[in-house]
């Protein structure tokens, strides 16, 4: 780790890879016409990475969100050459940029990453940040996806090749996940007590203070050995608290719980600041008026000036690592809860948790079906 921080310092870029694609990344602080015409010859589309808190100071959230997930972005300057396209993303990313400079859209895709990096989602963007971090530069990287000559997305054994060739550092998003949970930490175990419920038994109750805020964990038995029944459940003021029939959240935290007490055994993650997918409770009664005006859960978000969802799981991650448990079922519709936690070296298994539609939920289920890709069996 420290050769490749000492040549991202030198100003390389380098390449990091998972087990499906290869990316080719530099600090914004240092990108060049040099790096840029390296990426145009050998990747596809460039990702500005950078924290939503950078995004919306910077005002880039005033433009169009495409696909829900970026900002596309560019210079307002016709036949834009490397040199003047990478002393535009230097100059927007240190606020140097007046917002009528900007054309939208344009080709470079601004993209939300976590402020904890890999340990708070094991996205490349995220792994992008985390060396321009540990390089000394500010937390904002340029990356693009490594294409092969034949124009296929490169795997690791390509980009293990084209490193070598271009003498560039390499690492995986994994050993980058490795490396950060050896010298660090996130979360913090404050307090343990018994909480006795009324419907659900007693559980150990765990206080952790983490980057996003106090969470509670509910745990019962000894989880540290088995497959173990896992809930991550995003906080939900209106579902959980005054059961609005608007969502399922607050009947899937009851059969959660309810799945517990009857094992005897598991655990229950509470995720505070993940109300309304991570836009806070006030938006997400925005986002309700929206609703009430014909667009839907996921239009509503966007329209608000934020992705369809800003959530991520690693924090749970290092709490399940912390209670000691290794294997996961996991009950969630969610996909993108499996596929972070696997990234984390847990082995997991889905179990479902639906609930009965109702004719107030079954517009704002069928967008979570078919616009967020959640596993759900839904008839109208």
């Amino acid at each position: 780790m420290q050769e490749i921080i000492k040549a991202v310092k030198a100003g390389k870029p380098f390449i990091i890879f998972d087990e499906k694609k290869s990316v080719l990344g530099i600090p914004a602080d240092t990108v060049s016409g040099r790096v840029i015409t390296l990426i145009m010859k050998n990747c596809d589309e460039y990702r500005l990475a950078m924290p939503w808190r950078q995004i919306t100071v910077l005002g880039l959230n005033r433009f169009l969100l495409y696909g829900g997930n970026v900002i596309p972005l560019d210079y307002n300057k016709n036949g834009i050459s490397a040199e003047e396209r990478a002393d535009f993303i230097k100059r927007l990313v240190k606020g140097e940029v007046k917002l009528e400079e900007i054309t939208c859209p344009g080709k470079i895709f601004v993209e939300e990453a976590k402020e904890g990096g890999v340990l708070e989602r094991p996205a490349f963007g995220e792994a992008c940040i985390d060396i321009a971090r540990m390089a000394g530069f500010s937390g904002a990287a340029l990356y693009a996806t490594l294409i092969t000559p034949s124009g296929d997305i490169a795997e690791e054994s390509y980009a293990t090749e084209f490193a070598k060739e271009n003498e560039l550092p390499v690492i995986s998003i994994n050993d980058l996940i490795m490396y950060r949970l050896k010298t660090e930490k996130l979360v913090k175990k404050v307090v343990e007590a018994t909480l006795p419920t009324k419907f659900y038994g007693t559980f150990k109750a765990i206080g952790y203070e983490t980057p996003i805020g106090e969470i509670i964990t509910l745990v019962r038995g000894d989880v540290s050995e088995g497959d173990i029944l896992v809930r991550i459940h995003s906080e939900c003021l209106t579902g959980d608290v005054f059961h609005s029939l608007r969502c399922d959240c607050g009947e899937q935290l009851e059969k959660a719980l309810k799945m517990i007490d009857r094992e005897n055994k598991g655990v229950a993650i509470y995720m505070r600041g993940h109300e309304g997918r991570g836009i806070g409770l006030i938006n997400k009664l925005m986002a309700y008026k929206l609703q009430e005006e014909g667009k839907d859960t996921v239009e509503a978000n966007i329209e608000l000036g934020f992705p369809p969802d800003l959530r991520s799981y690693g924090i749970a991650a290092q709490i399940l690592m912390d209670l000691g448990v290794k294997s996961v079922r996991l009950m969630t519709n969610n996909p993108l809860k499996i596929e972070e936690l696997k990234k984390y070296g847990f082995k997991v298994r889905r179990e479902p948790i639906e609930v009965e539609p109702s004719e107030e939920n079954l517009g704002y289920l069928k967008a979570k079906k078919e616009k967020m890709g959640h596993m759900l069996c839904i008839n109208d």
